[in-house]
C-alpha cells in the first residue's frame, strides 16, 4: 500500500490509499504517487461502468484506493467524496491519461457503510476504449470485420484473366479424363466470356451484353481527408449479373478491372442499416492493395451507409502480404474491443490465434470454378453470415442483460474480481465447424459442383489423403481459452476435403470411407518466393494459396508464372437458421430508437463541471497499443472467461423461410 495525493487538474481534492493489483508495481508509477484527474467520463444511461470495464477490461483492474479516514469526527469531507458520489449518480468514472493509456477509477460501494468515504477500483485501458465501448453497449452495438477477396468479391484485370486461361490450357492439353476435360472447358469459357466484357470496356468505354449497349457512368469518388482530391471514375453496373465494372486509376485504362459481388451481399447490407438503426460498427480488413480495397468498398458500399467517409481511412486495414490479420491491428485506435467483434472472412488460417473464436468463415467465392455453388444453396451464403450476426448480437446482449448486469449492480468495493460472471464474448455465440458440418451432412440438397464429377471428387480426395498431412488431433480441435468446448477446422482443409455428406454419389458408387483426420492441402514450397527469415508473426508463402498470390498481383502488371491448380470449390457452410434469442427485461422494446441523452447531467455542489455526453479525444495513437495492461492478465489469453460455447440447435431453412432474418430482440 502507498499513501498518494488526488487532483482534479491542478486542485488537490483528497489523500488516499492505494494497493496494487495483479502485476501492478506501484512504486515503479510516478503516476501513483500524484494521481491527477483530467475529466470525468461521458454519464452512462444503461450500462455501469464497471460492467463497460469488465466486458473490455477484466484483466487490466490496477488498484483499489480510498480516502484516509478524517483525522477528527468534526472535520469536513474532502472534495473527492464529492467526486465520488457524482460519479455514482451519474454512471461516469475519473480519467487519469497516461501517455498512451488512461487509467479509469470507477467508483464502488462499500459494504462498511462509512460516512464521508470514497472508495475507487482502477483500470488502465488503451487512449480511448472505454468511451467508444460505453457507446457501443448502450447503442447495444458490436463491430464488424469483413475480408473483400474471396469473401465479398472476385475481381480481376486483363493479365489475370490471361493467366488463369493460360494455365487451364495447359492443365487440359495434359488431361484425359473426358469429364475433367468437359469442366475445364466450361470454366475457361467462363473466363473467356468475362474477359471480352472487360476487353470492350478497356477500349470502348461500353459493353454490349444480351442484346443491350451499357455505357460507362461517372461516379464520384469523395476525397478520404482534406489532402486528397475527388476522383471521377468510369464505372458500367451489370446488375442481372452483378458484375460491376470500374478502373482503379481513372487515367490509365489498364487499371481496369472487372468484380463480380457475391449474392445476398444486398440482404447483408440491408440487415446492418436497417431502419436506422446501428447494429453494428463496419470495417475491412484485406490483404489487398489499400487503392484496389478502397473502390472495391465503394462499389459494395456506393452510398456509405456502413462506413462514412470519414471514417473509411481509419476502418480500412490493408495487411501486409505474409502477415496475420489481426483485430488489436483493426481496432488499432481504440474503437473497439476484440471480445465485441465478429469477422466475416473466407480464411481462419490468416487470423491471429486468439481471434480465430470470432470468425465466422464462409467458403470461397469462386464464379468461374463452380459458378453453381451459390445457387445450388438452400440459403445464400451471405444470408446465413446475416443469420450468424443476427442471432451472436442477440446472444451477446442478452448474456450482458440478464447474466453480468444483475450480478455487477450488488458488488462491493471488498469483493474479489472473481466472484463476478465472465463477461459475454463474441466467439461464445458462434457455431463451431464441426456442427455445420454435422448439419450439412444430414441436408438431402446436396451441391453439385459444375465442371466437378463424382469420380473426380473421390479421386482428390484419395490424393490428398495420400500426399497430405494429417493434422495432429489437438491441433485439429484447437481450443481458444475463451471457448473451451469450440472447435475449429483450418479453411485450408475445406477447398481439399468437402464433408462427405455433401459429394453426389452416382447410382452404382460407394461412398468412399470416412475421414478420421482433416486433411490439409498438400503446399508446394516456391522457390522464387520463399526467404530465409520472416518477421514474427508472418505467415510463410508456402501457406499462402495461389488466388491470394494472383489478388496481391492485381494493378502491378507483373507476370505471375505459378501454374495453380484451382482448389475443390469449398462447401458452404451448414445453412443453418439459428433459433432466436428471446429477450427478457430488455432495457428498451424491440423497434425503440435508441439514442443517448445530450442533457448533461449536473453534479449539485459536488463543486465539479458537468460533462458533455460526447466526448471529443485527439485520435492520434500509437498503430498497436495493447488492451491489457500485463500479459498475464489478459482474459483472452489467460483462460479465466467461464462461459461455455453457446451453440444454437442447427435447422435446415426451407425455400420458404430461407432469405427471413431471426428475429432480433435488439
Amino acid at each position: 500500500m502507498i499513501k498518494s495525493m488526488v487532483y482534479y487538474g491542478n486542485t488537490s481534492i483528497g489523500e488516499v490509499e492505494v494497493w496494487p493489483k495483479g502485476d501492478t508495481n506501484l512504486g515503479a508509477a510516478a503516476w501513483a504517487r500524484e494521481i491527477r484527474v483530467d475529466r470525468l467520463s461521458p454519464p452512462s444511461e444503461r450500462c455501469l461502468p464497471l460492467a463497460v470495464m469488465h466486458t473490455v477490461a477484466v484483466g487490466a483492474r490496477c488498484l483499489d484506493m480510498e480516502s484516509r479516514p478524517p483525522k477528527a469526527a468534526d472535520e469536513p469531507p474532502p472534495p473527492l467524496v464529492a467526486m465520488h458520489a457524482a460519479c455514482l449518480r451519474d454512471n461516469k468514472t475519473a480519467v487519469v491519461p497516461l501517455g498512451e493509456e488512461e487509467l479509469h477509477l470507477v467508483a464502488m460501494t462499500s459494504g462498511r457503510n462509512l460516512t464521508n468515504h470514497a472508495c475507487f477500483w482502477g483500470y488502465k485501458v488503451p487512449f480511448g476504449l472505454y468511451n467508444s465501448c460505453l457507446t457501443m453497449l448502450n447503442l447495444r452495438c458490436l463491430g464488424i470485420v469483413f475480408d473483400l477477396d474471396e469473401t465479398l468479391i472476385v475481381a480481376n484485370t486483363t493479365r489475370s484473366f490471361e493467366d488463369r486461361i493460360d494455365s487451364l490450357q495447359r492443365k487440359l492439353s495434359n488431361e484425359t479424363d473426358p469429364q475433367r476435360m468437359n469442366g475445364m472447358l466450361a470454366e475457361i469459357k467462363r473466363y473467356q466470356d468475362d474477359r471480352s466484357i472487360l476487353k470492350q470496356y478497356i477500349e470502348g468505354d461500353q459493353v454490349y451484353d444480351d442484346g443491350k449497349m451499357y455505357k460507362v457512368q461517372p461516379e464520384i469518388v469523395p476525397p478520404l481527408s482534406d489532402n486528397h482530391q475527388s476522383l471521377t471514375r468510369p464505372v458500367i453496373r451489370l446488375q442481372e449479373k452483378n458484375i460491376i465494372l470500374t478502373r482503379i486509376n481513372p487515367l490509365i485504362r489498364d487499371t481496369s478491372v472487372l468484380v463480380r459481388l457475391r449474392p445476398a451481399w444486398e440482404d447483408l447490407r440491408s440487415y446492418l442499416i436497417a431502419r436506422g438503426r446501428k447494429r453494428f460498427e463496419v470495417y475491412v480488413c484485406t490483404m489487398a492493395e489499400r487503392d484496389y480495397a478502397l473502390e472495391m468498398w465503394r462499389l459494395l458500399d456506393p452510398d456509405s451507409r456502413l462506413i462514412n467517409s470519414v471514417q473509411l481511412s481509419d476502418r480500412m486495414v490493408c495487411v501486409k502480404s505474409g502477415l496475420k490479420k489481426s483485430l488489436l491491428n483493426v481496432f488499432h485506435d481504440g474503437s473497439c474491443h476484440p471480445g465485441m467483434a465478429l469477422v466475416i472472412d473466407d480464411r481462419l488460417k490468416v487470423w491471429d490465434e486468439k481471434d480465430q473464436s470470432r470468425v465466422h468463415v464462409v467458403p470461397a467465392f469462386t464464379p468461374y470454378y463452380a459458378p453453381q455453388a451459390e445457387a445450388n444453396c438452400s440459403i445464400p451464403v451471405l444470408c446465413v453470415a446475416r443469420n450468424v450476426a443476427c442471432n451472436v448480437r442477440g446472444g451477446f446482449f442478452k448474456d450482458f442483460d440478464e447474466g453480468l448486469l444483475p450480478r455487477i449492480t450488488s458488488v462491493l468495493y471488498e469483493d474479489e474480481i472473481q466472484d463476478i460472471s465472465s463477461a459475454p464474448d463474441v466467439g461464445n455465440y458462434l457455431i463451431s465447424e464441426d456442427e455445420n458440418v454435422a448439419v450439412v451432412n444430414g441436408n438431402r440438397d446436396s451441391l453439385a459442383f459444375d465442371g466437378m464429377a463424382d469420380a473426380e471428387v473421390e479421386r482428390r480426395m484419395k490424393e490428398a489423403s495420400g500426399s497430405g498431412s494429417v493434422l495432429n488431433p489437438t491441433m485439429a480441435n484447437m481450443v481458444m481459452p475463451v471457448v473451451p468446448s469450440q472447435s475449429f477446422v483450418p479453411s485450408s482443409v475445406a477447398p481439399f476435403a468437402p464433408p462427405l455428406g455433401m459429394m453426389p454419389l452416382s447410382n452404382n458408387q460407394v461412398p468412399p470411407p470416412a475421414l478420421s483426420q482433416p486433411v490439409v492441402q498438400p503446399v508446394v514450397l516456391d522457390p522464387l518466393q520463399a526467404s530465409p527469415g520472416r518477421e514474427e508473426g508472418e505467415v510463410p508463402e508456402s501457406e499462402l494459396d495461389p488466388d491470394t498470390r494472383r489478388r496481391l498481383l492485381i494493378l502491378q502488371h507483373g507476370q505471375d508464372t505459378r501454374d495453380p491448380t484451382p482448389p475443390l470449390p469449398a462447401v458452404p457452410p451448414a445453412q443453418v437458421s439459428v433459433p432466436p434469442v428471446q429477450s427478457h427485461g430488455n432495457w428498451f422494446p424491440i423497434e425503440d430508437g435508441i439514442g443517448m441523452n445530450s442533457n448533461n447531467l449536473n453534479m449539485g455542489s459536488a463543486g465539479f463541471p458537468s460533462e458533455s455526453d460526447t466526448m471529443h479525444y485527439d485520435k492520434k495513437q500509437p498503430p498497436q497499443p495493447s488492451y491489457f495492461h500485463g500479459g498475464d492478465n489478459n482474459p483472452v489469453s489467460s483462460g479465466r472467461f467461464s462461459y461455455q460455447s453457446q451453440r444454437f440447435p442447427s435447422q435446415v431453412g426451407d425455400s420458404n423461410g430461407m432469405f427471413n432474418t431471426p428475429s432480433d430482440p435488439y
